[in-house]
């Protein structure tokens, strides 16, 4: 009778172990490709225990843990889903998938995994079309905003095999920029470079500078600006074919790719010059100003993306209507165009004057209608140095005047 207790107490002693061993707890992060720094928080992770197909999922909290209790030994799927707000795509990512279709820069797991936007298995010229196409219009990715890993491992015990982490991604975030913690990239600043004085629906046309020399090959520029104040209407960039998009606040130009020609901008050369009109909302003692999205990049010759830009703009202030006179660019080698406001309508005359007080130019313009109007200069007969540009406006008021400086290059 001893001995059949014996054995009894045996049997269930090792049966219990058995249970230890076969029953236990995984548990993990999820990080935002594999960085320790950026878990990511409210993704359902799902376990599924591909002999019984039971599944079992919970949501990571804001430090990206996942914990599932009673798992036995099976083999399994580990994956994840979120609805979070995803970002981070840049032109530096498409310029990445652009060379590794040419073999120049290999992929690791997370980057191939973040670059196949359309799921096919495979880096090919559709991924590099999707993200330049995401970066232009918004197009979304066929895969969906986010990708995770799908690890597929056996449990056996629950001393090896057992994954304790599981990586995510945005899709086309090859170049791992985004911070799940914030969903959003801080916009780069533009320092305030003086005021254009414009009244409430009136046309104007401003500019980005570049505080720096730049050489690039390719850009993904994201411009903001508040659209319930003025409508941007046209872009003009340095850049051959470059492409440009402006929904909601915001402007999209993409140019150029890594087999493309540098174009090269000097310290204090226009970047970006802009035309649009102000809104009717656009009143007195108020202004406007843009700045540059944090998910702007811009490529250099050697494939960097570059790095500590800097960049100015004019302030668009609010003033009542009035004659105006400008021009663009400045300074200028022969041509140059001057942007013209008149509230009424009158015959025009410019007067161009060397430093002197002497008249060296004068274009009869005849009668202008009120409202915006572009006129072109050319002062290829003019030796290099400072003018005065006056505009005589006449009619049944009287005369106005308007007058700025000109710079003619070499």
């Amino acid at each position: 009778m001893k001995n059949t207790l014996k054995s009894l107490a045996v049997l269930l002693i090792a049966l219990l172990s058995v249970q230890n061993i076969t029953a236990g707890v995984i548990s993990g992060k999820v990080l935002y490709q594999g960085d320790s720094t950026r878990p990511i928080g409210n993704v359902i992770v799902a376990l599924k225990n591909v002999s019984t197909n039971a599944i079992q999922s919970c949501t990571t909290t804001g430090n990206g843990n996942y914990q599932f209790a009673n798992v036995v030994n099976g083999n399994y799927i580990l994956s994840g889903t979120t609805s979070n707000a995803s970002g981070g795509v840049t032109f530096y990512d498409a310029a990445m998938v652009f060379l590794n279709i040419l073999g120049f820069y290999q992929f690791t797991p997370m980057q191939f995994l973040g670059s196949d936007v359309n799921g096919s298995g495979t880096i090919t010229w559709a991924d590099y079309n999707l993200i330049v196409s995401h970066l232009l219009m918004g197009t979304p990715f066929p895969v969906g905003p986010w990708r995770f890993e799908s690890p597929a491992f056996t449990i056996s015990n629950f001393k090896d095999g057992v994954p304790h982490g599981l990586g995510g991604t945005c899709s086309g975030d090859v170049g791992g920029t985004f911070v799940p913690q914030y969903n959003n990239t801080p916009a780069l600043p533009v320092a305030q470079a003086g005021t254009i004085n414009v009244a409430s629906g009136e046309p104007f046309t401003t500019n980005i500078v570049t505080n720096k020399q730049l050489s690039i090959t390719g850009a993904g520029i994201i411009i903001n600006f508040p659209s319930e104040l003025i409508r941007i209407e046209s872009v003009d960039f340095k850049g051959v074919e470059y492409e440009y998009n402006i929904k909601s606040n915001q402007i999209h130009i993409v140019w150029g790719n890594p087999n493309t020609n540098p174009i090269n901008f000097a310290s204090g050369e226009t970047f970006i010059t802009l035309h649009g009109t102000t809104s009717r909302a656009f009143k007195s003692g108020m202004a406007a100003s843009l700045s540059l999205d944090g998910n702007t990049s811009l490529m250099d010759a050697t494939n960097q993306e570059v790095k500590n830009l800097s960049f100015a703009s004019p302030l668009l202030q609010a003033s009542n209507a009035t004659l105006r006179l400008s021009n663009f660019p400045n300074p200028f080698t022969a041509l140059t165009k001057l942007s013209v406001y008149n509230t009424e309508d009158g015959e025009a005359t410019v007067e161009i004057f060397g430093v002197g007080g002497q008249l060296v130019k004068t274009l009869a313009i005849g009668n202008l209608k009120a409202g915006y109007h572009e006129i072109d200069l050319d002062a290829s007969q003019l030796a290099p140095g400072y003018y005065v540009c006056r505009l005589h406006l006449q009619n049944g008021l009287g005369e106005t005047t308007k007058t700025i400086r000109l710079l003619k290059s070499e």
